[in-house]
Parts: C-alpha cells; sequence; structure tokens
C-alpha cells in the first residue's frame, strides 16, 4: 500500500510531547491567571479594609484616651474634658459592636471628622478650659436692691 502524497510523516517522538505538554502548560497558566488575579485583587480590596477599619477604631480609642486620662490644674478644663471623653464612649461602643457594617466611605467619613477632635484636647492642655468663669460685682446689685427697699418701707 502506498501512502498518499499529501500527507505528514509524524515522529512521536520528545519534542512532540514536549510541545503538547508545553501548550497544556500555557492553557493551564492562562487559567490560572484569569482566576487568581480578580481573586487576589478583591481579597486586596478586602484587607486594605479591614486595616482602614482597624486604624479608623485605633485612632477613635486613641483620641478618646487623651480625653478619659487628661490631667489639668484647672478644674473646667477636666470638666470639658470628661464632658468629650462621654460623648465619644457610646461612639467607641457603637464603633465596635458595628464596624462590620460601616462601608469603606463611612470609614473615610468617620477618618476625616475625628482628625478634628484632637485639637479640642491641644486647646485643652495649652490654653486651658473654653469656659469661663465670670465674676459677679454683688455689691452694686445688693445696693440698687437696698435702695428698692428703702423705697418699698
Amino acid at each position: 500500500m502506498e501512502k498518499p502524497v499529501h500527507s505528514a510523516n509524524f515522529k512521536k517522538d520528545y519534542i512532540a510531547y514536549s510541545a503538547i505538554v508545553i501548550f497544556f502548560l500555557i492553557i493551564s497558566f492562562e487559567l490560572f491567571m484569569a482566576i487568581f488575579i480578580p481573586a487576589h485583587l478583591q481579597m486586596e480590596g478586602v484587607w486594605s479594609e479591614e486595616v482602614a477599619r482597624q486604624e479608623m477604631i485605633n485612632n477613635f480609642d486613641y483620641t478618646r484616651n487623651g480625653f478619659l486620662h487628661f490631667n489639668s490644674k484647672e478644674e473646667y478644663a477636666e470638666g470639658e474634658a470628661k464632658i468629650i471623653a462621654d460623648s465619644l464612649t457610646p461612639l467607641a461602643e457603637y464603633l465596635r459592636q458595628y464596624q462590620y457594617q460601616i462601608s469603606f466611605k463611612e470609614i473615610k467619613e468617620i477618618e476625616k471628622t475625628m482628625t478634628g477632635i484632637p485639637k479640642f484636647l491641644n486647646h485643652l492642655r495649652k490654653k486651658g478650659a473654653y469656659s469661663t468663669d465670670t465674676k459677679l460685682k454683688a455689691e452694686k446689685f445688693i445696693e440698687t436692691l437696698k435702695k428698692e427697699m428703702a423705697k418699698t418701707n
């Protein structure tokens, strides 16, 4: 029997086998990359959100502790720091309880808001209380009352 003229004579040797193996390796690698890269990027997004969440809670606690442990010779400054600390405590409890329901956008908003709060602590440390103690001049008031009472008697 004669071989047709148009057919090729393939040898089953190591070159043919290695070409097939390389072909399947390339296809396997492309499939791996098509699945792995999106999954990895999604995982990176999850981790960046988790890191932002933990930093938000740590910054919040650091700021709150600054107010909780504030000491001053001025009684009004300590009272103001206590008021701020007392208002931050329920927020800290809320953040702990609902931290996983907070979106990344909300985390950034909370961080932005929290950057302004330490300036109040700095003011209390450097300049003292925001409120002032106003002294009343009672003598003038008492004199006016005496005159009014003298008129009625």
